[in-house]
C-alpha cells in the first residue's frame, strides 16, 4: 500500500498540480487504503487472530479520523468540531505560520512568506484605506536610493531573491511570467510621514524621525487628484509606505537574466471624514 502511494506521489510530481488538488487526491487514496486496513483487520478477527486484528483495527480507526478531518479541511471550508489539532498545537506551543504564497514548479513547491509587518504609524481600518500615487523627481529618487543603501547597511532587508538559485528562479518564471524582484514583494520603510506645504502633500521617509528626506509628492489618492479633494471635509493620514521594484530577474534567450530598475514607493493613505 505504501509502495502504491509512493508511486502515485512520484508520478504526480511530473504534473503542475496545486497543493490543494494534490491533497484532495491523497485524501481519497488514503480513504481507500483505510478501507483495505479495515478489511484485513476484520478477516484477522474472523479467524480469531486477535493479536494481529486488534492493532490493525485501532490503526485503521485512527487513520479514519484523520481522513475525515482532511476531508473537511480540503473539500469544505468548515472545521469539524472533533478536530483536536488546535488543542495539540496549543499544548505543544506551535504557532501558526505567516500567510504564505505557494508556487508550484517541476522542482517542487516553493513557499514565499507573505508576512504582514506593522507600519510605524499604526494600523488602520482596511475599509478606510486608499492607494496613493507618488510622483518622484530626480532629486527625490536620489534620496530613495540613499535610503535603500542605509537600510541595506542596517540589514533591514536582503536583495538576494530570497536565497533562490537561478535554476529555481527559472522554474518559477515558467509557472508565473511576472518578474521576480531581488527584494521580494516589498519592504516596509522604517519611518515615514506626510507634510502639507501649501496645497501639496509631500512624503518624507528615513531610518528614523531625525533623519528624513523628501521622497515624493502625492498626486492622487484613489481615483481623485489632490486638487479635486476638499481637505476641509476629510482628514488624511499616511498609513504605510513600502519600497518596491529594484533589480529583477526574468527569462532571456540564454536563461535567467537580471535587469536594473529604480526603486519605487507604494503608499496607502487612510482617510476620516470630518
Amino acid at each position: 500500500m505504501f509502495s502504491f502511494l509512493d508511486m502515485v506521489n512520484h508520478y504526480l510530481g511530473y504534473f503542475n498540480i496545486n497543493v490543494t488538488l494534490k491533497s484532495r487526491i491523497y485524501t481519497v487514496l488514503g480513504f481507500f487504503g483505510d478501507v483495505y486496513l479495515f478489511y484485513i483487520s476484520f478477516r484477522f478477527l474472523q479467524n480469531q487472530m486477535f493479536s494481529k486484528g486488534v492493532p490493525i483495527l485501532l490503526v485503521a480507526i485512527i487513520l479514519l479520523y484523520f481522513t475525515i478531518c482532511n476531508f473537511f479541511y480540503y473539500f469544505t471550508k468548515k472545521q469539524p468540531w472533533f478536530d483536536i489539532s488546535p488543542k495539540i498545537a496549543k499544548l505543544l506551543h506551535i504557532q501558526e505560520h505567516p500567510r504564505e504564497t505557494q508556487v508550484q514548479s517541476k522542482m517542487g513547491t516553493t513557499v514565499i512568506a507573505d508576512e504582514r509587518n506593522v507600519p510605524a504609524n499604526g494600523l488602520f481600518d482596511d475599509q478606510h484605506l486608499l492607494p496613493a500615487k507618488i510622483e518622484v523627481s530626480p532629486m527625490q529618487q536620489a534620496n530613495i536610493d540613499r535610503l535603500v543603501s542605509q537600510m541595506e547597511r542596517q540589514q533591514l532587508f536582503k536583495a538576494d531573491y530570497n536565497g533562490m538559485s537561478d535554476r529555481k528562479i527559472y522554474e518559477l518564471l515558467k509557472v508565473n511570467s511576472k518578474p521576480i524582484y531581488a527584494i521580494g514583494k516589498g519592504v516596509l520603510l522604517p519611518y515615514f510621514e506626510m507634510q502639507k506645504p501649501g496645497s501639496s502633500l509631500m512624503v518624507y521617509c528615513g531610518l528614523n524621525q531625525a533623519e528624513i528626506y523628501p521622497v515624493g509628492e502625492i498626486k492622487r489618492i484613489g481615483l481623485q487628484s489632490i486638487r479635486s479633494l476638499d481637505l476641509s471635509q476629510v482628514k488624511l493620514y499616511l498609513a504605510s509606505v513600502t519600497l518596491v521594484g529594484g533589480p529583477y530577474k526574468q527569462i532571456g534567450r540564454a536563461g535567467v537574466i537580471e535587469a536594473p530598475q529604480d526603486y519605487k514607493l507604494r503608499a496607502m493613505v487612510a482617510y476620516k471624514k470630518l
